[in-house]
């Protein structure tokens, strides 16, 4: 709390000490803040003073009360799923969230954790529970893609991008203050927080490296330009690294030359040198990666993909990090008699490398474990639990990790909260009994990957899959940040009604709002999944953020886009109507999968009844665009919904009911529309 009045007080002696003024969307005013003015040219935005502005948001929705405290409640035992399935999440990219051309100029200034206070409120509304952060850590500008680099290209672990702090709060008030005032914000509002880590790949000048050269692979800068993976095989077949295909991949032509192209760290090249560049870099500030490459004509490996034959390039902003100071049994069987030039056997005499194999440590690991590093990375989330009080993490790429290091991970985790939050980016849900063994609650699921085909016959039985067969609850998403956006793969406004309602009322499964879907953004901020280059084209040419993408560029949301008030009126009765049969989408016996898996060309259906409570509701929608559907509700609903004379419409025609509707009648479905029925109110109900 101390941070957050601190932020006030300085936004107020800023109010009193400058003119600034700047404009902000509209709808940033979700409070009837007055003090504005407007300019003809600018509509769907106001001028503000961002001192009086920001100062009114804290006061009047975060420090109404200065004894407040935060009425966050924990999450219950780990092994009890009820909460999370209470949850709704909201991902955000920081930077690109709260950014905003604020003046005359073409600049798109970037979004802090300041003006992210002040639309927590707006999210809030939306019913979001947990703001899930994509990383907020210090990254390099070392070879970044894009304008500004990716956020996962991390430069330091224990360290906030300082571009997140809003200058607005001068230096008196530090990223770090910012941060914990976030946090507590969140947390005043009954919100939680999680944040996104990643340890497999860093920056390719992180920090680490002044002190530990050896943790990193290495090759000779010539060489930097133009590395690839090789080509495993004459047919190029994108396959995963196994049992089957490791001896492919070290059979593979030209592994002799592209091992040697790897070399030893700069403290085995030539100590003294080496030391001689730490004293510059120590004494000049200078990017130390930079400082090596001049004076070793070497630099850190970029990273790839750990599959065979993928047709994506190199990652030249990361790399991956040494897990251990060996080469893992399988690789020295494949390689067998064809050993290196050096006398070390650590890599069987060739210098340090990791092929796919070693980005696959969960499969693959050496003997001698880089205990350094694996303190280093365990030790990182305990770090942010401590000193900022966060909630919940999501693993990036986690279930590649080392099984040790990761236990060892969520071990140190829980012995600060057991009932920390743990997400595991995992997309196959098969592979969730053993993430749930380690400690996870949720993982990401693929459940994005079905909604286009949302027509077929076999959508639901399909999704369902997903869903009730996993061992952990997934997520909810009609889109993610690297993936398509919903509002450009389903245009039609009714689709994307059945598509939300889908992701509130499904069975195991936790809602995930991803930044900018209530505004229907149709701009992607990632090419990663289900996409391509083209991808990245889909506003019209003369839009500022035309072909950019968030995860590089400085790029802004569409804050005044005219979609913004149906969809998050939508998103507000999903989110209504979730609530209201939250006791019952919880327990996975309620579901109706008979009547969900029923195949129809023109119907989706599913529901849920308890049988005790003689209660439960229906979603039924009309596949067809075109044309209507006519309903025979004694034919067409579940038995128990049958054994009264009417039925309870609770939603249609875009909104929510309250209407009683008699069996004997039919119910035309227009076409797209979608609509929720329940039995009477159970006795005691409130509705």
């Amino acid at each position: 709390m101390d941070t957050l009045v601190a932020i006030f007080n300085q936004l107020k002696a800023g109010e009193q000490s400058s003119n600034a003024c700047y404009f902000i969307p509209e709808v940033w005013n979700y409070f009837g803040y007055q003090d504005y003015q407007r300019d003809p040219a600018r509509p769907g935005e106001i001028k503000v003073c961002p001192y009086r502005f920001f100062r009114s948001c804290l006061e009047g929705e975060l420090l109404k009360s200065t004894n407040k405290t935060p009425n966050v409640q924990k999450l219950s035992a780990p092994d009890n799923e009820g909460s999370l399935l209470d949850q709704i999440i909201y991902g955000m990219l920081p930077r690109f969230f709260t950014a905003w051309p604020h003046d005359s100029s073409s600049r798109i200034y970037p979004g802090t954790l300041l003006k992210t206070m002040a639309l927590l409120p707006l999210l809030k509304d939306l019913g979001v529970s947990i703001v899930y952060l994509l990383p907020p850590f210090e990254t390099s500008y070392k070879y970044p893609k894009g304008e500004i680099g990716s956020p996962y290209a991390i430069k330091n672990h224990y360290g906030l991008d300082w571009n997140l702090h809003d200058p607005l709060l001068g230096e008196t008030i530090s990223i770090e203050d910012e941060f914990k005032a976030f946090v507590t914000a969140c947390h005043l509002l009954g919100i939680k927080v999680m944040v996104d880590f990643v340890f497999r790949t860093v920056a390719r000048d992180h920090d680490l490296i002044s002190e530990h050269p050896e943790w990193f692979y290495w090759i000779e800068t010539q060489h930097n330009k133009d590395f690839s993976t090789l080509a495993v095989g004459k047919d190029g077949k994108f396959m995963p690294v196994n049992a089957k295909t490791i001896k492919r991949l070290y059979q593979a032509e030209g592994i002799q030359e592209h091992l040697q192209k790897f070399t030893f760290p700069p403290s085995v090249i030539d100590p003294q040198r080496w030391d001689e560049v730490k004293a510059q870099h120590r004494r000049t500030g200078e990017n130390i990666l930079t400082l090596i490459e001049d004076a070793f004509q070497i630099t850190t490996v970029p990273g790839f993909s750990n599959m065979l034959n993928d047709p994506q390039p190199p990652w030249f902003d990361v790399t991956y990090l040494k897990l251990y100071f060996d080469l893992h049994p399988e690789a020295r069987s494949q390689l067998g008699n064809r050993r290196g030039s050096s006398p070390d056997p650590s890599f069987h005499g060739y210098a340090p490398f990791i092929l796919q194999d070693g980005a696959c440590a969960n499969l693959y690991r050496g003997k001698e474990v880089n205990q350094g590093l694996w303190d280093y990375i365990s030790g990182t989330i305990p770090f942010y639990q401590k000193k900022y009080g966060i909630d919940g993490a999501r693993i990036d790429m986690g279930h590649a990790l080392p099984p040790e290091l990761l236990q060892t991970m969520l071990d140190e985790i829980k012995k600060v909260n057991p009932a920390f939050l743990l997400w595991s980016e995992e997309f196959n849900y098969r592979n969730a009994p053993v993430l749930k063994d380690h400690g996870f609650h949720m993982i990401s699921g693929s459940l994005w990957s079905f909604y286009k085909n949302l027509a077929s016959k076999d959508f639901m039985p399909t999704v369902l899959a997903q869903t009730l067969r996993s061992a952990l609850p997934v997520t909810a998403a009609p889109e993610l940040p690297d993936t398509p956006r919903l509002a450009y793969y389903s245009p039609d406004q009714r689709r994307i009604e059945l598509i939300v309602f889908l992701n509130y009322l499904l069975p195991n499964a936790v809602p995930f709002l991803n930044n900018g879907v209530e505004l229907m953004e149709r701009q992607p901020m990632n090419l990663g999944l289900d996409n391509t280059e083209e991808g990245r084209f889909v506003l019209p040419v003369d839009d500022p953020i035309y072909g950019k993408l968030a995860f590089f560029d400085n790029c802004y949301l569409h804050w005044r886009s005219k979609d913004y008030v149906w969809m998050s009126t939508l998103l507000h009765n999903a989110k209504l109507i979730r609530s209201r049969y939250a006791k019952l989408i919880k327990e996975k016996a309620y579901f109706l999968k008979g009547y969900a898996k029923r195949k129809s060309d023109h119907l989706l259906r599913f529901g849920y009844y308890a049988a005790r409570e003689k209660y439960g509701f229906v979603l039924l929608a009309n596949k067809e665009l075109q044309q209507e559907v006519v309903i025979d509700c004694r034919r067409e609903l579940p038995r128990p919904f049958r054994a009264a004379p009417e039925i309870q419409l609770v939603y249609a025609a875009g909104a929510r009911q309250d209407q009683k509707w008699p069996l004997n009648k039919t119910f035309r479905l227009a076409p797209g529309e979608t609509i929720i029925v329940q039995t009477r109110e159970k006795e005691g109900s409130n509705g």
